[in-house]
């Protein structure tokens, strides 16, 4: 995880990788489904998430949207991070 730091607004930001692992039904199969992606938090809720560590169980809540204008690379935007249990 990076520091919480502050957009020249004025606004905290955090930005992380968020690991994803889950077992999903497809095509009446079991599959095994694993991916980490880049996530960001933007104002207070970031302050919460500054203060988890890698390793903790989350429940969160977001969007995906391209990271600039420019690029086709996906970030996950969370608006709602909610501790589930400490790693």
């Amino acid at each position: 995880m990076d520091a919480l730091r502050y957009t020249p607004a004025g606004l905290p930001l955090m930005s992380f990788r968020i690991a994803h692992a889950s077992e999903q039904v497809e095509a009446g199969h079991k599959r095994k489904v694993e991916c980490e992606v880049q996530a960001m938090m933007l104002g207070e809720p970031a302050k919460t998430a500054a203060g988890m560590k890698a390793g903790d169980s989350v429940k969160a809540r977001g969007f995906l949207a391209r990271k600039s204008q420019h690029s086709q690379q996906l970030v996950l935007h969370l608006d709602k991070i909610e501790l589930i249990e400490r790693g």
